[in-house]
């Protein structure tokens, strides 16, 4: 049976950040773990942070994580921490994987890290994706394009406090920029995971007519997107700087997926700028022409309410699961903004108080729907582990 542990540390010095994570890793285990994720404050000075770390961890340990918006303990949300997971896995053989752009373009280095895992017989693979200097749809495409579209991946896009500006990823102990790093699991392991929003549907279904690139919508049924959009707003589309986070795009359906065509929102699209001369909505991620949508909307309940279900489902799924991994959208955490702790709380009150905890807030979410791995935005998204 997998054991382990969380814990989180603030402190004005990373070195000592470092060394004190792991020393309360070690205590609790009786041992130096086999692996642990690593979520830290972009505020850290990474390298010193992993000097810190290492100089109290074995030799052999599979480090990976990145840098957050923030950080979800076993406790809750917390921010400006370093958080980390600490495992002994038993009968489970875990590897620390990587690929950089030495390795090519965005899907090139989403084949070399699918390569890397397929070589270890991984059964589950979390993934970290650098999502401001790398396209993040390829790398997954990349990696889906090596082990399938139904192989399980779960994870996140890599944050910088809403800088976006400069990712780190964390690999052993390598401090890493515009890469992917991954941890493949292999063995008798089970998991169960979600991903749900909270966001309600407004209005009626539309079909994405025009898009230029898979990211600038500019007509939706053969008229600017731009328009419609704004007709739903109302008055709250004069100001477009926040509205596309709380009024993200709901996707319906999509070509050649498998939940197309059921009238249901499987996979969310935030909206991160407008270009007004074209009448077009700019989202960050793919919304492929002839993809059907509806406008979105939601409460601060909403939200609430729907990573509470999530974490029930999973619940149901995987009852008695010992880790749970979080992967909740920093646009999630905006909306929300004093409540968000309520959400992470909401969750955990529907998991089982043996389930160990831990997570951050990404730029995006990785997590299958109808069992191929999707990109999402503002989604809570989880991962029940045992073995």
């Amino acid at each position: 049976m997998l054991a382990a542990t969380t814990a989180s540390i603030t402190h004005d010095d990373p070195y000592q950040a470092g060394r004190d994570l792991a020393a309360e890793l070690n205590d609790a285990l009786g041992a130096s773990p086999d692996v642990v994720l690593l979520f830290a404050a972009s505020t850290y000075d990474p390298h010193s942070l992993l000097a810190g770390l290492h100089r109290r961890l074995a030799r052999g340990v599979q480090l990976v994580g990145c840098t957050s918006f923030a950080e979800i303990n076993h406790e809750g949300a917390v921010s400006g921490t370093v958080t980390a997971l600490g495992v002994r896995t038993r009968d489970l053989a875990a590897h620390a994987l990587h690929a950089t752009r030495a390795s090519g373009d965005s899907f090139a280095i989403g084949c070399a890290l699918g390569e890397q895992a397929r070589e270890r017989d991984a059964s589950l693979l979390l993934l970290f994706v650098d999502g401001v200097r790398l396209h993040s749809g390829d790398v997954l495409r990349g990696v889906q394009s090596v082990l399938g579209p139904d192989f399980p991946i779960v994870g996140g896009l890599a944050a910088d406090d809403a800088r976006f500006e400069r990712i780190r990823e964390f690999c052993g102990r390598d401090v890493l920029e515009g890469a992917v790093v991954g941890l493949a699991l292999a063995g008798p392991l089970r998991h169960a995971t979600v991903a749900r929003g909270g966001w309600e549907p407004i209005g009626a279904t539309r079909r994405c007519t025009r898009v230029e690139r898979d990211r600038l919508v500019l007509e939706l049924d053969g008229q600017p997107a731009l328009n419609i959009y704004r007709e739903y707003l109302g008055a709250q589309g004069r100001d477009l700087k926040t509205a596309g986070i709380e009024f993200p795009l709901g996707i319906v359906g999509m070509p050649d997926r498998p939940w197309c065509g059921d009238d249901h929102i499987h996979v969310v699209r935030a909206v991160y700028g407008v270009d007004e001369a074209r009448g077009g909505l700019r989202c960050n991620r793919e919304i492929p022409e002839g993809a059907e949508i509806r406008m979105l909307r939601a409460t601060k309940e909403d939200l609430i309410r729907g990573a509470a279900e999530a974490a029930a489902d999973l619940g149901r799924a995987l009852p008695g699961g010992r880790i749970a991994l979080v992967f909740d959208c920093f646009a999630r955490k905006m909306v929300l903004g004093a409540r968000y702790k309520e959400e992470v709380a909401a969750a955990y009150s529907r998991l089982s108080p043996a389930t160990t905890r831990v997570g951050f807030y990404t730029y995006g979410e990785l997590a299958p729907i109808a069992g191929q791995t999707e990109h999402h935005d503002a989604t809570f998204t989880a991962v029940v582990i045992d073995g």
